[in-house]
């Protein structure tokens, strides 16, 4: 699984992973590492990553994450995606952390949790999805 997210940096980058920076950075135990950076464009009136720009990121990371538990050969069609925010982001880096849940036949589940600078939970996201073949 490393190896196909290694590709996620180099191959598979669209555009709003480029938007995001996102990146692939390690697997520690079952949990895939990301990183990624919020610029200004992402910012709400009060100065903070307006949420609709998080739960887009948690999107990709956690989208990026069962394409490669599907080794490349389904993507997630989302069906419903869950946030929960615990506290404001500041614009700029910050980190996201992804848990596989579930990878079957009908539909696949993850989490992605993303984290501020301190290391403090800023929001959760559930992800569920149903699989489909890549053309």
């Amino acid at each position: 699984m490393e190896e196909r997210l290694k590709r996620f940096n180099e191959e598979f980058f669209g555009p709003s992973m480029e938007f995001f920076k996102l990146k692939y950075e390690s697997i520690e135990k079952e949990t895939i590492i990301f990183s990624c950076e919020f610029n200004e464009k992402c910012g709400n009136p009060m100065g903070f990553v307006q949420g609709g720009m998080i739960s887009a990121a948690l999107d990709d990371a956690t989208s990026a994450a069962m394409i490669s538990g599907y080794q490349e050969k389904k993507a997630p069609m989302t069906t419903d995606l869950h946030v929960l925010f615990h506290r404001p982001l500041a614009l700029g880096k910050a980190t996201m952390k992804v848990n596989l849940i579930k990878l079957g036949a009908r539909s696949a589940t993850s989490e992605g949790r993303i984290f501020n600078l301190e290391g403090k939970l800023v929001a959760t996201l559930m992800h569920t999805a149903q699989p489909v073949d890549v053309a």
